[in-house]
């Protein structure tokens, strides 16, 4: 094992390569004494912050498209707590299905979603880009049984993060 970039490699060369990239997409691998080898990603670092930053807020989206990224996103992000199907966790983290927040103003949930919510286990998702953010906004505002017809835009996200 090598030592570098985010975490330890099983080459030199996938450690300059994760060096070079940056990214908290490089893999940390633990291997314990008889135990099977984990690997596991890591959180979004610099590069990921610098990505929001660099996203282009301007390009408009159609809610389809943004729809179809945002299940992804949700799925990588928010499926843990809310659950695949939007149903969420009784008294634990609440459902997406037929939430007030998700199917009220939009600009409610644009905050919820980048400040997070404080004394709860809702977490701030400010390190994710504005276009991701649309994205996963947009496909929870029309998935399940929501159907706001509605796509949120990364200029949207933007103008919330200037607030």
């Amino acid at each position: 094992m090598v030592q570098g970039g985010e975490g330890r490699h099983r080459t030199a060369a996938n450690a300059r390569n994760c060096a070079a990239r940056n990214t908290a997409s490089c893999p940390i691998v633990v291997e314990v004494e008889g135990r099977k080898t984990i690997t596991r990603r890591g959180w979004p670092s610099r590069s990921k912050q610098s990505a929001a930053a660099a996203d282009d807020p301007n390009k408009v989206w159609t809610e389809a498209d943004l729809a179809a990224e945002g299940e992804k996103i949700f799925a990588a992000n928010c499926a843990a707590c809310h659950q695949a199907n939007g149903k969420g966790v009784p008294n634990a983290f609440p459902a997406l299905d037929g939430s007030q927040i998700v199917n009220g103003p939009a600009e409610a949930q644009i905050d919820l979603v980048l400040h997070g919510k404080a004394n709860t286990a809702m977490p701030s998702w400010k390190q994710l880009s504005n276009t991701d953010i649309a994205a996963v906004i947009t496909y929870t505002r029309n998935a399940w049984s929501n159907r706001s017809g509605q796509a949120i835009q990364p200029s949207a996200i933007l103008a919330a993060r200037g607030k």
